[in-house]
């Protein structure tokens, strides 16, 4: 075994332990990751994973709009990211509700959460709750 690292392993394990270095822990989301359940889709994988993109746009855009713009609200970060990242629900008719949490440009915590369902057979979307963030 490399001496190197018979030294860093034990200390690097002491540090971490001690609380000296920080190791994020992420929670996962508390719905079912739509992204999985488009790929998982098979030949429909690319359709599926681009209608759900552009339901996730549309559901930003109208949380956007539903809070007063951009001069006003922005989004978290899980609507902006990977596709996986954005907390949504597969309704299964073709639909998916998107949890979007937020606030004033800025925000370290979101004040605002918007719950939003966007139908890919029409593109229509509907806001279901807009208001205080929910726990």
């Amino acid at each position: 075994m490399n001496s190197a690292f018979r030294l860093i392993a034990p200390v690097s394990l002491a540090l971490i332990s001690f609380g000296l270095i920080h190791q994020p822990i992420q929670a996962q989301p508390a719905f079912s990751d739509c992204a999985s359940k488009a790929i998982a889709s098979g030949d429909k994988a690319i359709a599926n994973i681009n209608a759900l993109g552009r339901a996730r746009n549309l559901a930003r855009q109208t949380a956007e709009a539903a809070n007063g713009g951009l001069m006003n609200y922005r989004t978290d970060a899980s609507m902006h990211g990977r596709l996986s990242d954005a907390v949504c629900v597969d309704n299964g008719n073709g639909s998916w509700t998107f949890t979007i949490k937020g606030g004033a440009p800025g925000f370290v915590t979101p004040t605002i959460e918007t719950v939003v369902t966007v139908d890919s057979s029409n593109w229509q979307v509907k806001v279901d709750y807009n208001g205080a963030v929910r726990s």
